[in-house]
């Protein structure tokens, strides 16, 4: 998750005050950077991760007395597990988040795949054993106009009577090396992007749009009465999805 040997740099003497001889108070730098700095997806078997979770547990609040960030939660495990000596085999393919990150995810997997079938989502099970396990919904998606964002999600997208969102065609890398943000300022500026970013946004796109639209069918299936769930697929991000079309201006997502 490339915090590096951040953990181990907050106030440990706070975090472990209660634990004064532990081994996570020894650990080399080479091993803060290469066996701590992991993140979600975690595999580990049950006692080990009956141990972790009991170790973050009484760790956590100490560490978020000292630092009340982004990350501290994640933090508090890394020096769990190092206060345990259980130091980590940290893999590189489990998980994809933000697209222009270079090493430390799996995005070669993605950068192999074919350009037929980034948005292939109903052909992608036969590939699961060759792609990453998880997709981090931690950033913002874009080309053209196509936009996946969580923080423009609006607040009530599971309710009955929203629609679902539009799903790209499968072409749209062919259609733009650009991106137009929904907040940009000012607003309508075309943002260029390489050939590989392309491929990983249009991934992104169309992989997370289509699983958004599964579990809202499957909410609203079970929460909705009969023949009032709307799963009409038109919801985007923009007022419209032309380029060159920008009245109406920000589109405001409704928290």
């Amino acid at each position: 998750y490339a915090f590096g040997n951040g953990p181990f740099r907050v106030d440990l003497k706070h975090v472990f005050a209660n634990h004064t001889k532990s081994p996570a108070l020894r650990a080399t730098k080479e091993e803060q950077e290469n066996n701590y700095p992991g993140g979600p997806p975690y595999m580990a078997t049950g006692r080990d991760m009956n141990a972790i979770v009991n170790a973050w547990c009484e760790l956590v609040t100490r560490v978020h007395d000292v630092y009340e960030h982004l990350l501290g939660e994640m933090y508090g495990w890394s020096l769990a597990a190092a206060h345990l000596g259980l130091p980590h085999t940290l893999a590189e393919s489990f998980m994809i988040s933000a697209t222009s990150i270079g090493n430390g995810e799996g995005w070669p997997l993605i950068d192999a795949l074919k350009d037929d079938e980034l948005c292939e989502y109903s052909t992608m099970k036969e590939k699961e054993d060759k792609l990453p396990y998880v997709m981090h919904y931690c950033q913002n998606y874009w080309l053209g106009k196509w936009f996946l964002g969580k923080y423009r999600l609006d607040a009530d997208f599971l309710s009955c009577d929203k629609p679902l969102l539009l799903e790209p065609p499968k072409d749209i890398g062919k259609q733009y090396n650009f991106y137009i943000k929904p907040g940009g300022n000012p607003y309508g500026t075309k943002e260029k992007l390489s050939k590989s970013l392309v491929k990983r946004e249009q991934f992104m796109i169309c992989q997370m749009i289509a699983r958004l639209n599964d579990a809202a069918t499957w909410y609203k299936s079970q929460t909705c009465e009969e023949g009032t769930a709307n799963l009409e697929k038109s919801f985007i991000f923009h007022h419209s999805l032309d380029p060159d079309n920008n009245e109406g201006g920000e589109k405001k997502a409704k928290w």
